[in-house]
Order: C-alpha cells, then structure tokens, then sequence
C-alpha cells in the first residue's frame, strides 16, 4: 500500500547488473567506510580510559589518611597564594576552616606598611627610627596580649607619620628593643621577645640604629605626648603603657583626602595585622587548632561570636601577678540575652562560637545556651588552655603543663575563630573583645557584622568596634 521510501539514485541501483554486485569493493570505497568505523573504536577507547581514570581518582582519594587529605589541601591553598591576583581572592575564600590572615602579598594598607618598614638601606643617614622600648619594669608587663598589640600598632602609626609630621619629614621605620617580653619566657622557637611568636617587623636591626645617651642622633621620650626634634635620626619611646594618638593616620600613603576620605577602622585595623602576623611554627599551629575546632559547613552569615571575658577584667578579683580589674563584669544571662536579640533579629542564625579565658564561666555559659537554646550548634576552641586570666607577666604559673606558646596559640585561636561570624556580643571595655570586633569588621568572613556591647567603653577604638567608624558627638536620639 505504500511505497517504499526512495534515497536518491534509488531506482539506479536496483538496476546494478548481478555482476557488478558481486565484484569487490575499490579501495576508494573501504576508506569511506574504514575512516568512521575507526574514528569511532577510538573514541570509544579514549571515553572508556577516561572514566577508568576518573574512578581510581576517586577511589584513590576516598582512601587518603587525614594527614594525606590535610597535605593536600595545604597544597592546593599555597599554589592558590601563590599564582594570580584572583588566586588570592580564592585563598581567603578557601581558608574559611584553617588559616588565614591579611599579608603583604594581599596589596592594601598591610603591602604599603610592608614596604615602607623594610627599606633599601637600614645603614643611610636618611633613614630613621623609631625604637619602641619595653615598659620599666618589663618582667612585670600584666599587659594582655591585644591590649600589648593596640600599643605596638598605634606606635607603629606614630613612626609611619613621624608623630604626624610626615609632609615636612617622611616616616620612620619602627623597630622594637631586645628586653624580656613576659608572654615569650622560656621560648623554644626564638628569642623571649615579640618575635618568639611573630614576624619581625622590619628587616633593619637595631645594630642599624644610633645608640642613645652615646650619639648626638639619638633622643628618647619622657613622655608619650612630648614634642621631639624631627631631624634626630633615632628616636626612643618612652617607657611606659601609653602612646601618642596619631592624628593624619593616612597621611603616609600618599593617599588624597587622607582621613577625611578615607576609614580610619581600616588603616587601625591594618597596622593591628601587621603587628600580629605569627611565625610560620605559630601559623601551622593556629592552622591545626582551626581545623579541629570549626565545622567544614559553618557559615559565618548565620554565626554569633561570644568572646567573654572575665577573670581578671572584672572588678574584686584576687588573681595574684594580673592587672586590676576595670570593668563590673555583666552576668551571663546578659551575654544569653544578647544571643537572643541577635536570634529575634535573624531566625537564621544557626551557630554560636564561645570562647573565654575563664574555664568556669565558659562551661557555665555553654550549660545555659544548651538548656535555653539547644537549636543552635555550639562551636568551641578545642584544647583552649583557658588559663584564667588575660594578663601577660605569669601566664605559665596558673595552667599546670601549659607553656606561655600554648596559651599564645590558645588565644590567637580564638580570635580566628570570631573571625567567621557576623553578630557578636562583647565588653568594650575589654581590648581583647574590641579586637575581635574591629578586625571581624576588616577582615572577617561575614558579609557585615553587629555587635551588640553590653559593657561600654567610651573611646574611639570602641566605637570602631561597635559600628565601624569614629564616635559621634552630641546628644543621642
């Protein structure tokens, strides 16, 4: 009933004689045939290899050790630092369970710092220093670790600026003595001063600079505020906890509209970086410790940091050899209910970060978040040495077996740690808690950050850790 479907030239080869049928094919013809048939065997041959390959990869890999799976990451995360700009992007982006903190190979204010501290030539007479001094009594510093860090930075600032004098002077490179720091007694990895734990932090040395009393070019401070002659080519701070405020903080960089256009959160921010950038040992061990303590599905979005700090930061302590107490510390129903606000605020928050120095309002705060809002997943500093104070002159006398490294580690940790949430309840009052704040604004993993300060302090560095900008005078709303 229906034809049949014709190809063209049908009807001429039905019509080919017997003969002509029966005769071999000419060598034209196998190669039209040939050709397909054995592009398509080795297609078939190259598809199979792949996928046999990419089986006994995956095989492979799902039978590496930790250590191997640890390796590998490591090396991927040094060839990404390593390669391209848009590498270093991805770095960070990729470090958000192990290490990460700002460098010079980032650009930035932390680059420009890098450069101007480490000039052509320590030994010119045109290059000058600023000698940072230990306190008088130096075995005895109860300083904090940050509150030790805030005084390193801001005269960091005062030397970039030559006590904001930079357009009539240029900068001088800032430079540390050799004394006793108390956090690095007994250190295993380098001298007992800043650098047992962190990087130098200029390639001059101090055999670079003019020697005081013996030098006409020498001249100390008595005091931080006191004016000096600009043209001495070292100068010496004065020996004691505070520093002079710097005023022109951007006025170095060559930057137009300086501090008028330009954030002042971020330049403190960078110098407090460049000021806490470890030694390698130190890195691995911050990087170990992270790995243990934060889950590979955090989200630091959905994350609320709760630094607290007590012990010897609250009024009436009894700690013998810390700093006396300055703040009426809020009870930890205060720290809950500030978790609370933040949960009111955003429904979903799914993770709390607490840590604390104090061992026994840790476990008791973990105790109330767990009865009150067990929905959250509670994220905690593995192996915090919590040696129950934040003073720095005995820190090795109140943990049995645990070294001031330790405790260093221990504390450096838990301040990456907070750099993976957004909402955080803090002390402001405490230089530790404003940190974390101030540097989870510049350099956290969070989109933006709150916090939420329920023991204020009333100074600048406060309120960059409250909102991210100068404090605002007059009267409030």
């Amino acid at each position: 009933m229906f034809a049949p479907f014709c190809s063209p030239h049908y009807h001429e080869k039905m019509m080919i004689s017997p003969q002509r049928r029966k005769s071999p094919p000419n060598a034209a013809s196998a190669t039209q045939w040939q050709k397909p048939v054995l592009i398509s065997i080795g297609a078939l041959i190259l598809i199979t290899l792949t996928n046999y390959i990419s089986i006994a990869k995956y095989i492979s890999s799902q039978q590496m050790t930790p250590n191997q799976n640890e390796e590998k990451e490591l090396m991927h995360s040094n060839y990404l630092s390593s390669s391209s700009s848009t590498s270093r992007l991805v770095r960070k982006a990729n470090s958000l369970t192990s290490y990460w903190w700002p460098s010079p190979e980032d650009g930035g204010i932390v680059a420009k710092l890098h450069k101007v501290q480490n000039p052509t030539n320590c030994s010119s007479p045109s290059t000058k220093f600023f000698v940072l001094r230990s306190l008088r009594k130096n075995e005895e510093d109860t300083r904090g670790l940050t509150a030790w860090a805030h005084s390193g930075s801001s005269h960091l600032l005062h030397a970039l600026t030559d006590g904001d004098k930079f357009h009539e002077f240029g900068s001088r490179i800032l430079i540390t003595d050799d004394l006793l720091w108390p956090m690095a007694k007994g250190c295993a990895n380098g001298p007992e001063t800043r650098e047992c734990y962190f990087q130098p932090l200029t390639s001059c040395t101090l055999f670079d600079v003019d020697t005081l009393h013996t030098s006409e070019k020498a001249a100390e401070l008595k005091e931080a505020s006191d004016e000096y002659d600009r043209n001495i080519r070292t100068l010496y701070s004065a020996r004691k906890a505070w520093f002079r405020i710097t005023g022109k903080k951007y006025s170095w960089t060559g930057l137009s509209g300086g501090d008028v256009d330009h954030s002042s959160i971020h330049m403190v921010a960078a110098t407090l970086a460049y000021y806490l950038r470890p030694q390698p040992y130190l890195r691995d061990e911050i990087d170990k410790r992270l790995r243990q303590a934060l889950p590979a599905d955090i989200d630091p979005d959905r994350t609320i940091g709760v630094p607290i700090r007590r012990s010897d930061k609250c009024y009436g302590h009894a700690i013998e050899g810390s700093a006396k107490g300055e703040l009426d510390c809020p009870s930890l129903d205060v720290y809950l209910n500030g978790v609370k606000q933040f949960l009111d605020f955003d429904p979903l928050v799914e993770n709390v970060i607490i840590t604390s120095e104090d061992k026994a309002a840790c476990d008791e705060f973990v105790v109330l978040m767990k009865n009150e809002l067990p929905q959250l997943r509670i994220i905690l500093n593995v192996g915090d040495v919590q040696q129950g104070t934040g003073s720095g002159s005995k820190l090795e006398a109140y943990v049995e077996a645990a070294s001031n490294a330790d405790v260093v580690a221990s504390a450096l940790t838990s301040m990456h740690m907070h750099l993976r949430a957004r909402y955080f309840v803090i002390t402001s009052l405490s230089t530790w808690t404003s940190t974390i704040a101030v540097m989870a604004r510049a350099y956290g993993f969070a989109s933006q950050v709150y916090v939420h300060d329920i023991g204020r302090n009333h100074n600048t560095f406060s309120s960059f850790a409250r909102k991210g900008c100068d404090p605002v005078h007059g009267e409030k709303n």
